[in-house]
């Protein structure tokens, strides 16, 4: 049974998946709408197959949504904790950018080599050059940068103000309220005024932001919820 731990970061995971997958079947059905009954890319002469495209490039959408999931969860969430708000959606998107012009310059790659059979470098390598020389690719980065900042903002906002409140917030539960039977419990730091009266209320606070991101990792392992913060007061329930 996978701990209470890991079931969240996966719930936290999906939706980058998803979001990915989502965007990417958009992109197809745009594309091919664009580029209707043709048979190839008008400025890289590769071979144009939707039947191909629909399955390939949300495959990879998907697993890119993931693997940037993974990466948010595991390193760049804890990298930027101490980034406001605006300063994370936009340092993180910066480099999902970087890392996705990247991967787009792989599977190019790949995909001219599917496409003329493993040919010389040269010929393989002059499709990609076209592409990443043309205004395509002004509107495609643009494509992926939106939805870099969307599932950014999202994560953001759900990390703000809580995967079960978010939840909650798209389920309707908030309009719908239900009865519930929940533990409540509080907990209180003690001697917190003579605390911050020796480290004074900059280093206070300080200490009270790694006071409660300590306490939230604990809570969360045992699949309790943070109802609200009050002072240096955490209220919990279950």
């Amino acid at each position: 049974m996978l701990s209470p731990k890991i079931t969240r970061n996966i719930t936290r995971i999906v939706p980058f998946g998803v979001l990915w997958l989502f965007f990417s079947l958009l992109y197809t059905v745009l594309e091919k709408g664009l580029l209707g009954n043709l048979d190839h890319y008008p400025i890289t002469g590769v071979p144009y197959d939707f039947a191909r495209n629909v399955f390939t490039i949300p495959a990879a959408s998907l697993l890119m949504g993931i693997l940037s999931g993974i990466l948010e969860i595991t390193y760049f969430s804890k990298r930027f904790i101490k980034k406001s708000f605006t300063a994370k959606i936009i340092f993180k998107s910066i480099l999902y950018l970087l890392i996705l012009i990247v991967f787009l310059l792989i599977l190019s790659f790949i995909n001219s080599l599917i496409a003329h059979n493993g040919q010389n470098i040269n010929e393989l390598s002059s499709p990609t050059r076209a592409f990443f020389t043309s205004y395509s690719i002004i509107g495609i980065l643009l494509y992926i940068a939106s939805i870099v900042v969307i599932t950014q903002f999202y994560a953001e906002f759900r990390e703000s103000i809580g995967l079960g409140t978010l939840n909650n917030f798209f389920l309707g539960t908030y309009h719908r309220p239900v009865v519930e039977e929940r533990i409540f419990m509080f907990v209180d730091m003690k001697s917190s005024t003579t605390i911050a009266e020796n480290l004074g209320h900059v280093k206070y606070f300080e200490m009270l932001k790694e006071y409660f991101f300590d306490l939230s990792g604990a809570v969360i392992n045992h699949t309790g919820a943070i109802y609200q913060y009050a002072g240096d007061e955490m209220i919990i329930t279950w």
